[in-house]
């Protein structure tokens, strides 16, 4: 009875929906803040997020005539389930262990594909020419950022020697694993659609892809899923690379480990802000061959040099 009412709190509170979903517009109004200024614009204000999925919750929830209606509505409920499950087992404080103990990397790694393949899903079933070709556009890109991003986080447990997530705390690998670190960082990208892998979404040519015929409470599911995603993926990076949510003693005053996960977090998606500013949004075609080629050479090679050296 106490492990189930614990694993309700912690879906529910902390490190579940309440948790991601609070910092995760509030990671996603900072991007926004960010790309404007660098763009010498102002940019709306950091909690917009917020203000934008209570509206699109408020809309009318629309079901095209010709979809899938079975799959159409079940994929945001998907994605967003996935995420708020990787967010429980990703370590965010440096007191409790996270769930799935000595393979949690795997089981994160599996879950946040998830929402990726929901997307797919709902954009074929939408039935919409433009959510067909953007779910094409999304499988490719898969094929190529996936086996990369997969490749540098068993570089990082090579070095841990755990495929536990808490087994890094307190160990920077990022500076034992460089190659990979970065690798996984231009990963990133593609991963949470932004540019210049924002391929699938391409609004100037397809609108919104695989999202074009969602609206109201399904597309803000799929904006929350997109958000939490980030939140996620930049707190899985601190977690292999940065050491972790360690608690810090400064002078009199101990920083939770809570607090420097999020600020190493904030840190990692910032990087990611700071590379979808200063690049343009490249062909499907030429994504996969930048995964596939200078990328993943990277990343292969640092996971030889993990195995041969430690």
């Amino acid at each position: 009875m106490n492990a189930a009412l614990e694993f309700f709190v912690s879906y529910l509170l902390f490190p579940g929906i309440i948790f991601s979903f609070i910092f995760g517009q509030l990671f996603e109004g900072i991007d926004r803040k960010i790309a404007a200024h660098m763009q010498s614009r102002i940019g709306p204000p950091i909690l917009q997020p917020f203000y934008d999925i209570g509206k699109l919750f408020t809309k009318e929830d629309i079901t095209p005539e010709k979809s899938q209606s079975f799959f159409f509505n079940g994929a945001p409920l998907i994605a967003f389930g996935a995420v708020i499950t990787a967010m429980i087992m990703i370590p965010v404080t440096g007191v409790i262990e996270p769930l799935g103990g000595s393979l949690s990397l795997i089981v994160v790694l599996y879950l946040l594909n998830i929402p990726a393949i929901a997307l797919i899903i709902g954009g074929y079933a939408s039935s919409s020419p433009f959510g067909v070709l953007g779910s094409n556009r999304y499988i490719i890109q898969l094929i190529g950022y996936e086996l990369i991003f997969i490749i540098t986080a068993i570089t990082a447990a090579v070095h841990a020697g755990s495929y536990n997530l808490a087994s890094g705390f307190g160990n920077w690998f990022i500076f034992r694993a460089p190659l990979a670190a970065a690798a996984m960082l231009l990963a990133v990208p593609g991963k949470l659609l932004k540019t210049p892998f924002d391929i699938p979404e391409a609004e100037t040519e397809i609108v919104m892809g695989p999202l074009t015929e969602y609206s109201g409470p399904k597309l803000a599911l799929f904006k929350l899923t997109h958000n939490i995603e980030l939140l996620a993926i930049a707190g899985l990076f601190t977690a292999l690379f940065l050491g972790g949510p360690v608690s810090v003693t400064i002078g009199a005053v101990t920083i939770p480990g809570v607090v420097t996960f999020l600020i190493q977090a904030l840190v990692v998606a910032i990087l990611i802000t700071l590379i979808r500013c200063v690049t343009a949004r490249l062909r499907i075609h030429q994504a996969l061959k930048f995964y596939w080629g200078p990328i993943g050479f990277v990343a292969f090679l640092s996971l030889i040099l993990a195995v041969m050296v430690w």
